[in-house]
C-alpha cells in the first residue's frame, strides 16, 4: 500500500504542479494589484448589423459573435428604449456593445488585459455552466485540479503517517499549518 500511495502522490504532484503555480500566481497579482501595474489594451471599432437581428440583447451578441468576431459569454444586458447596452466577456478580454437602435450601428469597446490580469480572471471563473464553452473546459479542469490536490495532500499524510519517528513533528507541523490557514480564513472574512 505504501508504494502504490507513493506513487499516486508522485503522479498527482507532478501533474498539478503548475495548476498550483497558476493560482499562486493570480493569487499574489489580486494581493498586490496595486504595486502592478495592469497592461491592458484597449480598441474602439463600429460595425453594421440587421435592425431586425437586433431586435434583443442575445439576438443582437448573437449576430456579434456569428459575423464580426466577438468571443465569450453575454453578461450586463440593459435595454431602455431603443438602446441595449451589454457586455461579451472571455478571461482577459471585455467587449462593451453600445446599439443606439438607429441605422444598425453598434458601436464596440474592447478591452484586452495582460498575462497576470487574464490569469485573475481565469482564477476567478465561477460556475460550470457558461454560453462560453472554455470557461466550461477551465471550471471542469479546475474541479479536477481541485479534487487532485485535495488528494495529494492526503497521500502526503499517509505516507508521513507512516513513519514512526516522523509522527510527532509531523503532527506539530499539520497542527500549525491547520491553524495558520483557519486563521487566515477567518480574517479574510472580516476584512
Amino acid at each position: 500500500m505504501f508504494r502504490l500511495m507513493r506513487n499516486v502522490h508522485l503522479i498527482l504532484g507532478i501533474a498539478f504542479f503548475f495548476y498550483a503555480m497558476l493560482f499562486a500566481l493570480s493569487s499574489l497579482t489580486i494581493i498586490y494589484r496595486q504595486w502592478l501595474k495592469p497592461l491592458r489594451e484597449s480598441q474602439e471599432r463600429t460595425v453594421q448589423v440587421n435592425p431586425e437581428s437586433s431586435r434583443t440583447p442575445r439576438a443582437l451578441a448573437f449576430e456579434l459573435m456569428q459575423n464580426h468576431g466577438l468571443k465569450g459569454e453575454l453578461r450586463d444586458t440593459k435595454q431602455e428604449a431603443k438602446e441595449i447596452r451589454f457586455s461579451i466577456v472571455r478571461p482577459g478580454t471585455e467587449s462593451t456593445v453600445i446599439y443606439s437602435g438607429s441605422g444598425g450601428e453598434v458601436k464596440i469597446q474592447t478591452h484586452r488585459a495582460g498575462f497576470l490580469e487574464t490569469l485573475v480572471s481565469l482564477h476567478t471563473n465561477h460556475g460550470f455552466w457558461h454560453d462560453f464553452v472554455p470557461s466550461n473546459a477551465w471550471s471542469l479542469f479546475s474541479l479536477l485540479g481541485s479534487v487532485g490536490l485535495f488528494f495529494l495532500g492526503a497521500t502526503g499524510i499517509y505516507l508521513w503517517f507512516c513513519h514512526d519517528n516522523e509522527r510527532l513533528v509531523g503532527a506539530v507541523i499539520l497542527a500549525l499549518g491547520l491553524i495558520y490557514s483557519l486563521t487566515t480564513l477567518v480574517l479574510s472574512r472580516l476584512a
